[in-house]
């Protein structure tokens, strides 16, 4: 899910960022991809928008970190 080992680096201003890579695996020309942020995982959902002067809907949503499993 999230990158193991993901920055979070500071821009000119002083303000946190931290890039994400998508991938479009539903095929949609739209990917997606997952971010931590402040120790809790979100998922980034770009869409097409029909709205005049809109190009494309960000869903973000808050979602639970499934255990991962460890080596015994």
């Amino acid at each position: 899910m999230a990158q193991q080992g993901a920055r979070i680096s500071t821009d000119r201003f002083g303000n946190p960022y931290q890039l994400i890579g998508c991938k479009d695996k539903k095929g949609s020309g739209f990917s997606q991809g997952y971010i931590e942020l402040g120790g809790k995982l979100y998922k980034i959902e770009p869409s097409p928008a029909s709205k005049e002067g809109v190009e494309y809907w960000v869903k973000v949503t808050l979602v639970k970190k499934r255990p991962t499993a460890g080596s015994m």
